[in-house]
Parts: C-alpha cells; sequence; structure tokens
C-alpha cells in the first residue's frame, strides 16, 4: 500500500476544513498502524524566476557549450542541459497503478528558486571542476 500523502496549500481560511476533516479521518488509523501522521507547516517557495532561467541558458549553458570538450566532441545547449537536467535535476517518484516505481525528473521551468539555485550551483561546479569551464557572465 502506498504512503499516505497530501498537500494543502493555505490560499484561503476556506480550506481549514478540509484539513481539519483529513486529519480526522486519517490521525487515529495512522496511529494504531505504527505509522502516525507527521504535518509539516512551510511557506510557499515562488518558482524559479525567467532571469535565473535566461542566466542558465544564456551564459552557463553558453559557456559550457563554446568550452566543453568530451572525447574531441562539442554538444549544443541541449544536450547540455539534458545532460545535467538528468544528472543534477529534481526527482519524482510515483507509484504507478501496477505498484511500480517510476522514477521521473522535474523540469527545471517547474523548479523552485531554491532548487533551480542548487541545480544551478551544481552545474556551474560539475562544468568547471570536469571541463575546465569558466563562467564570465559576459553575453558574446
Amino acid at each position: 500500500m502506498a504512503a499516505l500523502y497530501k498537500e494543502f496549500t493555505l490560499k484561503s481560511p476556506g480550506i481549514w476544513p478540509f484539513i481539519v476533516s483529513f486529519i480526522k479521518a486519517n490521525a487515529a488509523a495512522c496511529a494504531d498502524k505504527g505509522a502516525p501522521l507527521r504535518i509539516i507547516v512551510t511557506a510557499e517557495e515562488r518558482r524559479r524566476t525567467n532571469e535565473s532561467n535566461r542566466y542558465y541558458w544564456g551564459v552557463v549553458l553558453r559557456d559550457v557549450s563554446e568550452q566543453a570538450w568530451v572525447q574531441g566532441r562539442q554538444f549544443d545547449k541541449d544536450t547540455w542541459h539534458t545532460f545535467f537536467a538528468d544528472l543534477y535535476g529534481v526527482k519524482i517518484e510515483r507509484t504507478l497503478p501496477d505498484g511500480r516505481i517510476h522514477l521521473t525528473r522535474k523540469s527545471t521551468s517547474d523548479m523552485t528558486a531554491g532548487e533551480f539555485s542548487e541545480f544551478l550551483t551544481k552545474v556551474q561546479a560539475h562544468a568547471a571542476n570536469e571541463f575546465g569551464v569558466t563562467f564570465d557572465g559576459v553575453h558574446t
């Protein structure tokens, strides 16, 4: 059986009855099974900005595609994006109806600002350390 998981976004006070109802309907049964509910409260984080995306494509991927060589070959920005997104992108685990676990990658356009910032840092570190790429931030 899949783990119990439910998110609520508190955009208005009208959501409170749904939250209370959900907790009342599940708390006792989960506790009786030895798996009590865990409640996490956090501020909703905004999605990554268009400016950070422009920097990623216009500076980071540009510099990688222009400077990095792998076994005598260079690759375009789209290929590097696929490579880095697969390597460092946020992974989402989904349980399929037949019980199999499917791991997929969250689109960079759906990443939060924090997730994208961490992703960008890993991409730049990898490109610098593995391929000697330098980032000057100047568009040519």
